[in-house]
């Protein structure tokens, strides 16, 4: 049976949901849309061109209930669990680089502190210090929603924002 539009050895899209993470290689793209207060952590390991993808929502899942484990959901356990795949694909853990995107405070709730957005973010950059990752581009916060696209191959990681100062596309 012939499949239209995926010719084999085609590079394939893949779409990475809320509270989701994906590990690829080569020229695939890793997608995820409507990024608000929720933060895309990209792991690539430039050498191997094996990378992944989270869409995170919560800053800190080791305080989570063993009900409530899914480790794409939290930013702290999502950066391990891609680390963790991307070597069992063959990733050198000394070569792998992180980029981030999203964490937007789209809402302000003064009895909260800090937004979930912001709290994503420094989750991500404290788990990703506390691991020896290198944080080499990010584009967090703000007040406006991001979709972003991933190659893994490549480390391109491409931000599009839904800013009405700011329509546009930045690569990171």
């Amino acid at each position: 049976m012939k499949t239209y539009g995926s010719e084999p050895g085609a590079p394939t899209s893949v779409q990475v949901g809320i509270s989701e993470l994906a590990v690829s290689d080569g020229d695939d793209t890793l997608k995820s849309y409507g990024l608000g207060s929720c933060l895309a952590i990209a792991l690539y390991d430039p050498d191997g061109e094996i990378g992944g993808l989270a869409h995170a929502m919560l800053p800190d899942g080791d305080t989570a209930t063993n009900s409530d484990r899914k480790p794409g959901k939290y930013a702290d356990t999502a950066i391990r669990a891609l680390l963790r795949r991307m070597v069992e694909r063959g990733a050198s853990y000394t070569s792998v680089e992180a980029k981030i995107a999203g964490g937007s405070d789209m809402f302000e709730f003064d009895s909260f502190g800090d937004g979930v957005g912001k709290r994503n973010a420094d989750a991500a950059r404290e788990e990703l210090e506390k691991l020896g990752v290198p944080l080499v581009a990010e584009d967090v916060g703000g007040t406006h929603g991001r979709t972003v696209e991933f190659t893994p191959g490549t480390g391109t990681l491409l931000v599009k924002t839904s800013d009405e100062d700011e329509n546009g596309v930045t690569e990171l």
